[in-house]
């Protein structure tokens, strides 16, 4: 075996060591798999990229393997000629690649680093807090209600809004046409006398609203309605 052999030998020894070193990583958390070795910047590596890593890996040994019991020395310098130029001029800078991972003296399998547990609470500081803060809070609501009170006291008693009171209404049967105005006596005599001339109520109003000095039909309804009781009472007595 020559040099560029073992040197090849081991390389490919290292590799295989690496990845099966990540394939049990992929057990640990974010920040687990952070503190467990020194990496470089670089994307953590999936369970598909290290198990391809390592198929290729075999298959590149038996390779070797195979070259070597053929006694071709010139496999092996080609390997190593091939990764220094990819290095040098192929390579581009990814951080999606498996860093190398070297077997620590801790024990085989890292344990997860500890989460930080949250301190401890003194037992008497819970018992006396909620006796300093009741007396605290008494007489701050005592208080409050000593201010509220004469407020409420000298706030005057609401007094009850004034009842409306209607305008005293004359009844129809008494109304005489001197106590209202000369157009609605008018309308008034003049749906009197209509009323005795046999004419209907919904009549009267567009009768009485073409005579001269008459009101609109529109106010005429108004008069009519108001002083209807007055008007039928009329009409039911002869007219002087």
């Amino acid at each position: 075996m020559s040099a560029a052999d073992k040197r090849v030998a081991e390389l490919l020894d290292r590799w295989l060591a690496s990845v099966e070193l990540h394939a049990r990583y992929l057990e640990l958390d974010a920040n687990a798999y952070a503190s467990v070795q020194s990496w470089p910047k670089h994307e953590r590596p999936t369970r598909w990229v290290i198990d391809l890593a390592r198929t290729r890996l075999k298959e590149l040994q038996r390779l070797h393997a195979e070259r070597i019991a053929k006694g071709d020395a010139a496999f092996a310098e080609a390997l190593e000629l091939m990764g220094f130029l990819a290095n040098l001029v192929g390579a581009e800078h990814v951080e999606r690649f498996i860093p190398l991972a070297v077997e620590s003296p801790s024990p085989a399998r890292p344990r997860p680093a500890p989460r930080p547990e949250p301190a401890a609470v003194d037992p008497t500081i819970e018992q006396t807090a909620p006796l300093r803060t009741r007396p605290a809070t008494a007489p701050v609501r005592s208080a409050e209600r000593t201010r509220t009170a004469p407020r409420s006291a000298r706030k005057p008693a609401a007094t009850p809004p004034p009842k409306a009171t209607a305008a005293p209404v004359v009844p129809p049967a008494t109304t005489k046409s001197a106590d209202l105005d000369k157009v609605t006596a008018l309308v008034i005599a003049d749906a009197v006398r209509m009323l005795n001339w046999g004419r209907e109520w919904p009549q009267i109003p567009g009768l009485i609203a073409r005579l001269a000095d008459r009101p609109s039909e529109q106010d005429v309804w108004k008069i009519l309605r108001s002083h209807r009781a007055a008007i039928e009472a009329q009409a039911r007595r002869p007219l002087d």
